[in-house]
């Protein structure tokens, strides 16, 4: 339904459904079993933009173009439903993100935005996140570094896909939002769990953008790792950290390596993904292996920053070393590949400080 005369919300929350791929079978359970649970209230507007694939799934009349939804309570995901066709949409495209997030802000203003991606993830490495098969394309960094400008301010930003929980995911949404959730891990097929996060949003809307952020992060009861993570100056002091941390490690690089070395192959990475490591457990191994004071210091210094972001996290025993924010590290030549390359042009973390100065040198 359209808001005829919008009065403002305490929330709008834009859910961005990218499931033009095999993801598809989950598109309207999800709709109608987790948004539609609780629906939209007078504070809190819940709005959805899908983009379903063919030949998945046929539910609800196999509708596969890309469906605007005001979720209202018992909602059905059903073209009749919908308040907008908008055709097939590539939700690759920076341009779709951007019309959506108008379109909500116009007709659902609201004091406070959550933007919530649904789809396939993997932090900052092209091809791999919000898949569009229909398209044949991915929402890459350089396109969401490129489009967050026009959103205008997002309070809480979640991915509900893998692996994005990253410090470069959040030096991405720096400035343009407070608080990003997401997880360092593979994340499994319920992921953020929206009746729960909404049953709590709209029995207390006027929840801080902090505080949603944590609901997010204890809605995903199914996943092994998850963190809620601020965005905002509070991050500012964990860049800092991690550049001098950089410097320091490069110009002691030639009498530590072998010191480094072993911390490095200590550190907790994730399955299937070994050049996402947890920073903390990182600057902890260091810290506890290499002798050099100031590597030490250092360390000490990135660990205490990582603590000021962390709003909230949580980790199964498999992830016992888990901390809630991934850092890229590779350990040879071998593996500068075009992805490397892409890294270093093109990611933030890599032109703002010196941790791919230190990765390039370190990977000889």
């Amino acid at each position: 339904s359209l808001n005829p005369s919008p009065a403002k919300a305490q929330w709008t929350v834009m859910v961005y459904i990218a499931g033009d791929n095999e993801l598809e079978e989950y598109v309207v359970p999800d709709i109608e079993r987790e948004l539609a649970f609780t629906g939209s209230s007078d504070e809190v507007q819940v709005l959805v933009l899908a983009d379903r694939a063919p030949g998945y799934d046929t539910s609800r009349g196999d509708w596969q173009t890309t469906k605007l939804f005001h979720v209202t309570q018992g909602m059905i995901a059903d073209p009749a439903d919908a308040v907008a066709d908008w055709g097939e949409r590539n939700m690759g495209d920076p341009q779709t993100l951007i019309d959506f997030v108008a379109w909500s802000k116009t007709n659902y203003p609201a004091e406070h935005y959550a933007l919530y991606f649904w789809g396939h993830g993997w932090s900052w490495h092209p091809g791999w996140v919000m898949i569009d098969d229909t398209d044949g394309d991915t929402f890459d960094y350089h396109e969401m570094k490129d489009a967050i400008p026009s959103l205008g301010f997002i309070d809480v930003v979640g991915y509900d896909g893998c692996n994005m929980a990253s410090i470069e995911m959040l030096q991405l949404w720096r400035g343009y939002s407070t608080a990003l959730t997401s997880s360092q891990e593979y994340v499994e097929d319920y992921g953020i769990e929206y009746d729960l996060l909404l049953a709590e949003l709209i029995a207390n809307p006027k929840m801080t953008a902090d505080e949603v952020a944590i609901a997010t992060t204890r809605s995903a009861t199914h996943d092994k790792t998850w963190s809620a993570l601020a965005t905002d100056a509070r991050l500012d002091a964990l860049l800092s950290a991690v550049d001098a941390w950089s410097v320091a490690l490069t110009t002691s690089l030639p009498s530590n390596r072998a010191d480094y070395d072993r911390a490095f192959e200590n550190t907790q990475s994730f399955w299937e993904a070994p050049m996402d490591k947890d920073l903390y457990d990182m600057a902890y191994e260091l810290e506890r292996v290499v002798s050099d004071a100031e590597i030490k210091s250092m360390s000490r210094a990135v660990m205490e920053a990582v603590d000021q972001v962390v709003l909230y996290e949580f980790h199964d025993d498999e992830y016992d070393d888990a901390h809630g924010i991934t850092i890229y590290h590779i350990s040879s030549a071998a593996e500068k590949d075009s992805e490397y390359t892409y890294y270093r042009s093109t990611v933030d973390l890599a032109l703002q400080t010196h941790w791919d100065e230190f990765l390039d040198e370190y990977a000889k």
